[in-house]
């Protein structure tokens, strides 16, 4: 289960939520409350590695949810403080970032998954 790369991209998302949850909760709770909620989501998908078809579903929904996120931290540095950053806003447009990148790596780990385990059916 953790030798697939995709369950280390799922749980470096879930990391990286965990601190945006933390430092989230220093400014506004239901940041943190959606922070750690998804970092709970990414714990849940890598337990699904039976079932690739679910754990890709759960992927795409972290892609989405990283993706808004990142738009809101975007929007709000850019707009709101005409791109002078907190500390807070800064990271965690960073660490949103990094959790696109991870969401969308693992969901084409999984896809690469699912291929080689068709193709190995086909041979049987």
């Amino acid at each position: 289960m953790i030798q697939r790369i995709q369950s280390v991209y799922l749980f470096l998302i879930a990391i990286l939520m965990a601190v945006l949850a933390i430092m989230a909760s220093k400014v506004i709770w239901w940041q943190s409350l959606v922070f750690a909620i998804l970092g709970i989501i990414s714990l849940v998908a890598i337990f699904l590695y039976k079932n690739r078809k679910k754990q890709m579903q759960i992927a795409a929904i972290l892609l989405l949810a990283s993706i808004i996120i990142f738009g809101y931290y975007s929007y709000f540095c850019w707009e709101v403080l005409h791109f002078r950053p907190d500390i807070v806003t800064a990271v965690g447009g960073l660490v949103s970032g990094v959790s696109v990148i991870l969401a969308f790596l693992s969901i084409r780990a999984i896809r690469k998954d699912e291929k080689l385990v068709r193709s190995a059916d086909r041979l049987r």
